[in-house]
């Protein structure tokens, strides 16, 4: 028979918001739950993308650890805990993510520069499923802005994760034009191939027929 907590995370996974609410109402201490990997209720809610399940279990949870606190940008909280253990910077999530990796896939900047002023390593790779940098998870997202500030940090613009994709792999799949430039600038291989020989051409090909069938 499946735990509150097991039913917890299923209804996570499946979005419903409604059937979440409802399981904190009867039981507010879910919200503390984790799962197998010890990756919390509103981290597995805020990977979701959307806001309202996030906000559901984020209103039921006390204090934000920091892996939570770098996702929703609480550099309030951020500081405060890094100040008391600065080794949170080298910690990692339960699934194999930095909190500098976290803010980063999320593009909560500030959130980036503290963990940056206190020492995160913009070149820290995951270990998890997925095994990029800092730079891969903003790239991958989207945030051009993000990338910026982990470039000008050191970060390695040919950074290279699962599959073999680098940064420019993805803003060329995402049609990410400003994080091309950046990483252009930043002496980015405009020529990497990934595992299966595709290069960043071929992703924004790609990418170009999709809008096009689209």
């Amino acid at each position: 028979m499946a735990s509150a907590s097991d039913e917890l995370f299923a209804a996570i996974d499946a979005g419903d918001v409604d059937r979440v609410g409802a399981m904190l109402d009867v039981d507010p201490s879910l919200a503390m739950a984790r799962d197998d990997e010890g990756v919390s209720a509103l981290l597995r809610a805020r990977y979701r993308l959307d806001r309202a399940l996030a906000e559901a279990v984020k209103a039921r949870v006390a204090a934000l650890d920091a892996f939570e606190a770098a996702t929703f940008g609480d550099v309030g909280r951020l500081a405060v805990l890094l100040e008391a253990d600065p080794g949170l910077t080298d910690r990692r999530s339960g699934d194999g993510f930095t909190a500098l990796h976290l803010a980063a896939f999320f593009g909560q900047d500030d959130a980036v520069r503290l963990l940056l002023a206190r020492g995160a390593d913009p070149d820290a790779h995951g270990t998890g499923w997925m095994t990029g940098t800092p730079l891969n998870s903003a790239a991958s997202a989207g945030h051009a802005a993000t990338v910026d500030l982990l470039l000008e940090a050191g970060a390695d613009p040919d950074a290279v994760q699962r599959g073999g994709w680098t940064p420019m792999h993805s803003a060329a799949h995402n049609g990410d034009a400003r994080t091309v430039e950046l990483l252009l600038a930043h002496g980015a291989d405009s020529m990497a191939i990934d595992d299966e020989g595709r290069s960043v051409a071929d992703m924004a090909a790609e990418r170009v027929e999709t809008r096009r069938s689209g």
